[in-house]
């Protein structure tokens, strides 16, 4: 914006200069002609209304100062003696005929005068010369001046004016252009397009182009969900068989202990195949907003407790310690079972990849309109580019490539973080342990 708008007055000055150096040309031009048609004219006049009686000039002085009030009047014979009339002071007068009007200066004054025969005189040498004071021409045409430099001052300011008007629209439609990209797949559904602001031609081809994209990237995403959905419901019958059978076997058959140890195997990777099922159905829910927008009271104080109880009790064989802090209260309203799942996510990610006689630090409260959850672990950590994949679905860092789980856990507390209105903020440092921080909308 800021380069349009050097451009736009770089263009306007070197505009507005050009057309002041034409008008000052053109009106330098005019008046140059003004001044020769003009002295002419008059001076054939005067020459017409000296007359010759009985072999002498005559001259009605009084007509001819009131007619020619701005000139100077001589006029000389044939040796270049002046007969009657005065030139300017410091003009030096020249027997030598000037035809066409000519300039002269004296001092810091000019001049243009011109020089027609006297008619009827009794010598053919004869002439009357006229001249007129340059300033006095210039004085006539200042008017004119202010008019042209005037009209191109107010056209400018006219102008600039318009364009900062169109500038300004122009920038308005570009930051609602911004402000609808950056919030169309975050707080709003890629399915929400760009209205067209219709200002700008240019402006509104470029959101047409957005939003068939966005149409794409729509289709290509509900494509992916379905898929997951699809994959993730014909998985659970079989799945379920799977188990049944194993089950079956080991509680009702009599199997050596190479076939006992073989069912078991086969058991325990089922129940892993389901949960990852489960999970994956979760995720396709949410990101389709098919669960329930319930309105429960929440006291994230609670769940974090019950969480780290939840959690300690699973991990009583190791030295793992939760140390919670309450900074205040953390209400607000939502589907319980979902911020639920959000916060345990959270902490067992923690727990994952955490030494055993780590101290995992809780804290929940609120702030600027927002209730939080902020979980913060000495462990492994991540690098930047695995922080920025964290919440990637099936994502999984080297670090955590034997580690149990899917890499579904952050993708799964993002969007649940989302459908209350919030997100989660990701700190981590490689070998310094990683926080993270979930926000929802304490107004939900």
């Amino acid at each position: 914006m800021t380069y349009i708008m050097t451009i736009w007055f770089i263009s306007e000055i070197i505009m507005f200069s050009v057309m002041i150096l034409f008008v000052h040309l053109y009106i330098s031009q005019s008046m140059e002609l003004d001044i020769r048609s003009s002295l002419t004219r008059q001076v054939t006049s005067l020459s017409d209304n000296i007359l010759n009686n009985n072999g002498k000039i005559s001259i009605d002085e009084n007509k001819i100062e009131k007619k020619y009030s701005d000139m100077y009047i001589v006029i000389i014979d044939g040796n270049g003696s002046i007969i009657w009339g005065s030139a300017p002071d410091g003009i030096r007068i020249d027997k030598k005929r000037a035809f066409a009007p000519t300039r002269t200066t004296t001092g810091k004054t000019s001049y243009y005068y011109i020089d027609r025969d006297i008619k009827y005189t009794m010598s053919d040498s004869g002439f009357v010369r006229a001249y007129v004071s340059e300033k006095n021409i210039l004085s006539n045409y200042i008017p004119v001046r202010i008019i042209c430099f005037g009209g191109i001052v107010f056209l400018s300011v006219i102008l600039t004016m318009l364009m900062l008007h169109a500038l300004r629209r122009f920038r308005h439609s570009v930051k609602t252009m911004e402000t609808s990209v950056a919030t169309i797949g975050t707080s709003q559904p890629l399915n929400k397009h760009m209205e067209e602001n219709g200002h700008y031609m240019e402006i509104n081809s470029l959101i047409k182009a957005n939003n068939r994209m966005l149409d794409r990237m729509n289709e290509i995403f509900d494509r992916q969900e379905q898929f997951s959905s699809d994959v993730a419901h014909e998985l659970k019958t079989p799945i379920a068989v799977i188990k049944a059978q194993s089950q079956y076997a080991l509680n009702n058959m009599e199997l050596s202990a190479e076939e006992r140890k073989s069912f078991e195997v086969i058991l325990k990777q089922s129940q892993k195949m389901h949960e990852l099922v489960i999970t994956l159905l979760m995720l396709s829910r949410l990101e389709s907003g098919d669960t329930e927008d319930m309105q429960e009271f929440i006291d994230l104080n609670e769940i974090v407790s019950a969480v780290c109880e939840a959690e300690q009790y699973r991990l009583s064989e190791f030295k793992i310690r939760f140390d919670i802090k309450n900074t205040g209260t953390a209400e607000t309203s939502g589907n319980i079972s979902l911020v639920t799942i959000a916060v345990t996510n959270l902490i067992s990610n923690a727990v994952k990849f955490s030494r055993d006689d780590a101290v995992i630090k809780v804290e929940s409260g609120e702030t600027d309109g927002f209730v939080f959850v902020r979980v913060k672990d000495n462990g492994i950590g991540m690098t930047a580019d695995e922080k920025n994949k964290v919440f990637t679905r099936l994502f999984k860092s080297d670090s955590s490539r034997n580690s149990s789980g899917y890499g579904l856990g952050m993708p799964i507390a993002l969007k649940i973080a989302k459908k209350h209105g919030g997100t989660i903020e990701v700190e981590s440092e490689l070998g310094k342990g990683s926080c993270f921080t979930l926000y929802l909308s304490k107004n939900k």
